[in-house]
């Protein structure tokens, strides 16, 4: 006796289940969709969750670093009502494979909040050169948020910092208000 006699052979209600999950199966290969979600803490899918409205996302399921890839996680949990949102560009070569310029590592890094302590022990006249060298790479808005903590300052930031610091001359420490671990958005 064949499967699909076996199928059909049972009752009315598990015909019905039978045939709903040979649907579902087809439905997933034809379309070459992959419709399961990756194994995620609910503190991870909550952040993914929160993201998913602002962040540039990706669904490029042949990249072959999308399942450790930020943008391809966050993807999955895009609202699916949505007329439009802000995604990478399928079409660009440059996009996808194992150089994409838009990879983001799912990785936990430690950030860097606020930096009203870091010019306290420097003189008046580095500490100005220092904020205006900032305010040219972030911008001014971006700074202010970033001084004040209201934005995290990721590991290459933080180099910024380290940069502009050494630049002018201060060798002292880099004193930041305090330090999470976060996603490296």
């Amino acid at each position: 006796m064949r499967q699909d006699s076996k199928i059909l052979s049972l009752g009315n209600k598990n015909k019905k289940i039978g045939f709903c999950f040979v649907l579902r199966s087809l439905i997933r290969i034809f379309a070459g969709m992959n419709t399961t979600k990756p194994v995620l803490t609910k503190e991870e899918e909550k952040a993914f969750r929160e993201k998913a409205g602002h962040y540039l996302v990706c669904f490029n399921d042949q990249c072959p670093l999308h399942e450790e890839c930020l943008r391809w996680l966050v993807g999955l949990y895009v609202d699916t009502t949505l007329p439009a949102y802000t995604g990478v560009n399928p079409r660009n070569p440059q996009n996808g494979g194992e150089q994409c310029a838009l990879f983001r590592k799912k990785e936990r890094v430690m950030m860097k909040r606020g930096m009203t302590q870091l010019y306290q022990e420097m003189p008046r006249y580095k500490e100005h050169r220092i904020r205006l060298l900032l305010q040219l790479i972030w911008g001014r808005k971006r700074y202010f948020e970033m001084r004040k903590g209201e934005r995290l300052i990721n590991p290459q930031q933080q180099e910024d910092v380290i940069y502009a610091c050494r630049h002018h001359g201060w060798t002292g420490p880099i004193v930041y208000d305090g330090e999470v671990e976060d996603w490296n958005w």
